[in-house]
């Protein structure tokens, strides 16, 4: 009963364009949200490691936030000490950085 009523008043070319636009609003939208995201987190696991641990700018190689499952947004360090090796780290949604894996060499100097 909506749907004919709607039909009366909006064209379907328009309702299809505009159906079209919303939804890649949607789209661009999240991931606009999501690169906003990975690169706080990157941005704030570089400032931990550099101001609280005590690492330099030439001690890390690369800082990568990816989406995942568990947690939700893992960060991936590589360092230049041991660049086959790359550590996960996670700020459980808290400021407080955690290494997931591996457990050995442990990267941060507090217990987890």
């Amino acid at each position: 009963m909506i749907l004919i009523l709607f039909r009366r008043c909006v064209p379907i070319k328009k309702f299809v364009a505009f159906s079209v636009l919303i939804i890649l609003l949607l789209i661009v939208g999240a991931y606009t949200a999501l690169q906003f995201k990975y690169h706080s987190l990157e941005k704030s696991l570089k400032t931990y490691l550099f101001n609280v641990e005590g690492y330099s700018e030439s001690d890390v190689i690369s800082i990568r936030a990816k989406l995942g499952s568990m947690p939700k947004f893992p960060v991936y360090v590589t360092f230049s000490d041991d660049p086959d090796t790359t550590y996960i780290f996670t700020d459980r949604d808290a400021s407080d950085w955690t290494q997931l894996d591996p457990k050995e060499p442990q990267r941060l100097k507090k217990k987890n």
